[in-house]
């Protein structure tokens, strides 16, 4: 099978240029809010949904603008040159890394103001969070981003335009599509952090497992795509630099889930 994006990655509506990317991740917020509220109060019983309600508009704005700050601060040899690209997000560039580092910040922040259990409302988000990710990942399709190396015999195979092919690999046609992989890897994540809620629905001591097992489980994705991907934008030593942070992740997220399941048990 061969995936082949469309020629634009937008159409016109009402004289407008609609982005296919800006779509994929309207939609993804929207279906992970729903489920989110769906499963608020029932199956994570110490969460509310009018503070759902409350919280998350400014998690959105804050997460997107950690997502592209995150980006820029990886790019600045770039965006230095084209400083009014900053603002561009429509093509591309938000960092599920930056945004979830500012996510963790501001909701930390507003359920100590608020006086609210942070691990409660960090598990919800962080099982639908993949979800969202599923459907927000075909944004980089439409986009022809997130590919990865040149591959002639694959059961899927990614078709890339010329003028987006790394020079290196500009007479290869067909790449790997890392997005796609990673949007099943991502709903396999949603899957075992549902059957943890599921499990521990009724064990308060257990606040926390399905945040940390998020963070271990995406980590652990991130960290097996990534040397494969062909637009990461900052490396050290030759390894990307998304690498290195979802080692972090895997330690912090095993560290944490490892900790919440020996207190349970102590």
């Amino acid at each position: 099978m061969i995936l082949t994006p469309p020629d634009l990655n937008y159409f016109k509506f009402l004289g407008l240029n609609i982005h296919y990317y800006s779509i994929c991740i309207f939609v993804a917020i929207i279906f992970s809010f729903f489920t989110a509220y769906f499963i608020s109060g029932e199956k994570i019983k110490s969460t509310n949904k009018d503070v759902l309600c409350d919280f998350v508009p400014y998690l959105i704005l804050v997460s997107i603008a950690g997502a592209r700050i995150y980006y820029v601060l990886l790019s600045l040899n770039y965006f230095s040159r084209h400083p009014l690209e900053i603002f561009m997000i429509w093509q591309g560039g938000l960092s599920i890394h930056g945004a979830f580092i500012a996510g963790l910040i501001f909701g930390a922040f507003y359920m100590k103001k608020k006086k609210l259990n942070f691990l409660s409302y960090a598990d919800l988000i962080c099982l639908v969070l993949p979800l969202g990710q599923t459907i927000g990942r075909w944004g980089n399709f439409f986009n022809q981003e997130a590919f990865g190396l040149p591959v002639r015999s694959a059961p899927i195979l990614m078709s890339i335009k010329e003028s987006l092919r790394p020079l290196v690999y500009i007479n290869e046609n067909f790449f790997h599509p890392c997005f796609l992989y990673e949007s099943i890897l991502d709903f396999l994540i949603f899957l075992i952090l549902l059957l943890i809620v599921l499990k521990t629905e009724k064990k308060e001591n257990l606040k926390g497992l399905t945040f940390f097992s998020y963070i271990l489980l995406y980590s652990l994705v991130r960290a097996i795509i990534e040397p494969f991907r062909l637009d990461t934008v900052f490396y050290i030593f030759n390894i990307p630099f998304p690498f290195f942070v979802s080692l972090i992740g895997i330690i912090i997220g095993a560290a944490g889930a490892l900790i919440i399941v020996f207190k349970k048990n102590k």
